[in-house]
């Protein structure tokens, strides 16, 4: 029977003890799955903490509250000296020596607990991370469980390691779980600030977990003094601190309320930390321009408001660098009612005229044109697209300078013509990398700004001429890691810098240059007392079609800036100007700049003779017949510069009117150089009575030509408001004379040169006829489409 009994007795123990054994191993290994991928991340609050964005040297520009409403930032620096030393006096003296459990401490707690003397808690740091971690209520077992993670915890981490993931999640009061929360809501300390974190606010983080009861500054800041004081006093005696600042850090307030803060650059945050899993970003961006960039815009927004303009963006990128340094994404982020939350910088909106300078730069590089070339500046019909100048004033020539000076749409039009748009299209689409490769729904309305760009867009462009014509996206991480606070973080802004796509030159530096020398050209039309020290800044204004948008974006050897104002709900408003609206804030907020006082050097350039009349290459034979020369300044890597289409060479007699070898006088001509302007802007020197006698000697060909409708157009069916069919004629006629014109062989008396003719057309074919009385004629066929 006592056989028996034993056997029993020790089958129960062994029982017992098997069940302890496996359940210390069970709970042993079970904290591996609350670790998660420790190997990976090493820690497993990863997920729990707010999403932090940095400026360029560190210093804090957005927090968000976590997923559970908290504020959880996780330190980005190195944890303090001083509170290493204060919490590990306060919370676990002999954190370096034991195994994640403190037996003594134990002991004394049980001895203490028996006895009912005075209450000491035996957790160790690691039992407190352990704690986190299993977030179960206070009981018997549930210590039991911390203790044998505790063991697991120090076999997985070092000291060290530990000591971290305690202070990044022990509770400071409120919503604030870490220490780097309590430093900032507390202190107004930021994470490149740790450094200088007195004795006293020290000690007082070390004191605040352990009290949960007096958590609250505000309601218990006497007896917090006293417990943080008492620390101080401890720490003396140990000697880590002398009398006097023993003395000071006694004398040190008690934090009386929770500093509030005002994120900057939300915009931002918000859209690195949408493709990214890191909690921490140190982005481009300079914290102390950001700051005087967001409240100028505030300012500048609400005198936009007066006119009924609600929205604004703007970029600032470091030239050089190509990073940003300032992210503007809407006049004030938390304007609820005009959508502040709405980032501008990634909005697509028409881009009006900031396509110009590109197209004159790849023009120069295209052989089309010199700064100082002349254009066709006339209306004009381009099949059925007839754009027009923003003043509806032209000038007949006008050199391609002083036409991107004025932002003239005709000549620009002219332009893209002559280089094609479907090059000019796949050109730009080389380098911004989007996906449309529809170029011929934009045709030449693209230089007005049909194809909707963004400002980060019409940013890259400018950047591009700031570099003499090297492209290269922008970039929101510091390129130079170096000196970044954190491994981490820096590991995580490598990933995304590897995926920048490399410089690739689209402008050969001579014509970037000449481009930019053009652009400092441009007019600041009521902007001309603004920042009169800073005025060297290559820029070009723009205007949608509609005033939905108003454009402003130039560059400088240190800044590249783009400004757009208008609404993010797409309304239309006459006070919409380029130039005035954003142009007013581009040149304020380069007012809060330094260093825009060095100019563009010439770069890539030789010399070159341009004639002088019309600014094309001089030919020899040109030379030879006398036409006056200009000596100018062209790009190496150019092609040859072609020769005027407004010059050629003729035959005149002794009265100077033109022959040819059929003439009987043909022995006694000469050869002479002359202007050969298209009758279009002969016709409109004509209408503004500007006398070209000079140029007109000989008859020309075609005194009278049909204008528009051009042959071969198709026009859908012209009806006006009142529901009539009328169809515009326009005449280019050079004499002034009397003419005939026929539609289908019916006779339409006319006396204008522009007329509008009410008649009915079928759908189908049609043809104009006109004959001048002096035997001139010119038709045309063209197609009416129902």
């Amino acid at each position: 029977m006592r056989v028996g009994v034993k056997t029993s007795l020790k089958l129960a123990i062994f029982g017992i003890c098997a069940f302890c054994v496996g359940y210390f191993f069970y709970k042993f290994f079970y904290v591996d799955s609350l670790l998660g991928d420790f190997r990976t991340s090493r820690d497993p609050f990863v997920r729990d903490y707010s999403k932090v964005l940095l400026d360029r040297n560190g210093e804090l520009l957005s927090v968000f509250l976590n997923q559970n409403e908290q504020w959880h930032l996780k330190a980005s620096a190195p944890i303090p000296h001083k509170l290493k030393v204060a919490v590990l006096e306060y919370e676990d003296k002999r954190f370096f020596s034991h195994i994640g459990v403190d037996f003594l401490a134990i002991a004394r707690t049980l001895r203490n607990n028996f006895s009912r003397t005075r209450r000491a808690g035996a957790s160790t740091i690691t039992m407190q991370v352990a704690k986190f971690l299993n977030n179960k209520p206070r009981t018997y077992k549930n210590k039991i469980d911390e203790i044998i993670y505790a063991t697991r915890l120090e076999w997985l981490y070092s000291k060290d390691e530990i000591l971290e993931l305690y202070l990044n999640n022990a509770s400071y009061g409120r919503n604030l779980l870490g220490f780097s929360s309590a430093l900032l809501f507390y202190f107004g300390l930021q994470p490149h600030q740790m450094e200088n974190l007195t004795w006293a606010q020290a000690a007082l983080l070390a004191v605040l977990p352990n009290a949960p009861g007096l958590i609250n500054l505000e309601k218990n800041p006497h007896t917090l003094k006293i417990k943080r004081d008492a620390l101080l006093e401890r720490l003396h005696k140990k000697g880590h601190f002398d009398a006097q600042i023993l003395h000071l850090a006694q004398n040190e307030p008690i934090p009386s309320k929770f500093i509030p803060r005002t994120n900057l650059a939300p915009h931002l945050a918000l859209r690195l930390f949408k493709d990214s899993h890191t909690h921490t970003l140190i982005s481009s961006v300079d914290k102390q321009i950001q700051n005087r960039f967001e409240s100028r815009a505030k300012q500048y927004a609400k005198r936009l408001q007066n006119e009924g303009i609600a929205n604004l963006s703007a970029l600032l990128v470091d030239t050089q660098s190509k990073e940003v340094l300032a992210y503007v994404g809407s006049q004030d982020f938390f304007d609820m009612e005009n959508y502040g939350q709405i980032d501008g910088i990634q909005a697509y909106r028409s881009p009006g005229s900031t396509l110009k300078p590109l197209l004159y730069g790849l023009s120069i590089d295209e052989g089309l044109l010199h700064p100082y070339s002349k254009l066709v500046d006339i209306p004009l019909f381009f099949g059925a697209f007839a754009p027009q100048n923003a003043s509806k004033r032209y000038h007949g020539l006008i050199s391609a300078q002083n036409a991107l000076a004025q932002s003239l749409n005709v000549p620009f039009v002219h332009l893209l013509q002559e280089y094609g748009y479907e090059k000019f299209f796949f050109t730009l689409k080389g380098i911004l990398g989007f996906s449309d490769e529809n170029y011929a729904r934009y045709g030449l309305s693209l230089i007005l700004g049909t194809k909707e760009l963004s400002v980060e867009d019409i940013a890259t462009i400018y950047l591009g001429l700031g570099n003499y014509g090297l492209f290269e996206k922008i970039s929101y991480f510091p390129r130079n890691l170096e000196n970044l606070p954190s491994s981490q973080v820096s590991q995580n802004i490598h990933s995304a810098q590897n995926t920048s796509n490399p410089a690739r030159r689209f402008l050969s530096e001579g014509a970037a240059y000449l481009t930019l020398a053009g652009l400092e050209r441009v007019e600041r039309v009521g902007l001309e007392n603004f920042h009169k020290d800073k005025k060297i800044f290559a820029w070009k204004s723009g205007t949608s079609y509609g005033r939905k948008d108003a454009w402003a974006a130039g560059t400088s050897p240190k800044y590249t800036l783009v400004v757009w104002v208008g609404n993010f709900t797409g309304e239309p408003n006459s006070n919409l100007f380029g130039a005035k609206s954003a142009g007013g804030l581009l040149f304020e907020l380069l007012g809060e700049l330094e260093g825009l006082d060095s100019d563009f050097v010439p770069k890539g350039l030789k010399p070159i003779v341009l004639d002088s009349p019309t600014g094309y290459a001089l030919s020899d034979e040109l030379k030879e017949l006398g036409v006056e020369s200009l000596n100018a300044l062209y790009p190496i890597d150019s092609a040859p510069l072609r020769v005027s289409p407004f010059l050629q060479s003729v035959w005149v007699d002794m009265e100077g009117n033109e022959v040819n070898s059929l003439d009987p006088n043909f022995l006694q001509a000469r050869k002479i150089a002359r202007l050969n302007l298209p009758i279009s802007v002969l016709n409109y020197y004509n209408l503004q009575n500007i006398n070209l006698q000079a140029h007109l000697r000989s008859k020309p060909t075609r005194a009278l030509r049909i204008l528009y409708p051009s042959n071969g157009l198709k026009i859908i069916e012209p009806i006006d408001f009142e529901g009539k069919q009328k169809l515009i004629i326009r005449l280019a006629n050079l004499r002034k004379q009397k003419f005939f014109l026929y539609i289908d062989s019916q006779f339409f008396p006319q006396s204008s040169d522009t007329t509008t003719i009410e008649s009915t057309l079928e759908a189908g074919i049609h043809n104009i006829y006109v004959v001048g009385e002096d035997g001139s004629e010119d038709s045309v066929s063209f197609e009416i489409v129902r």
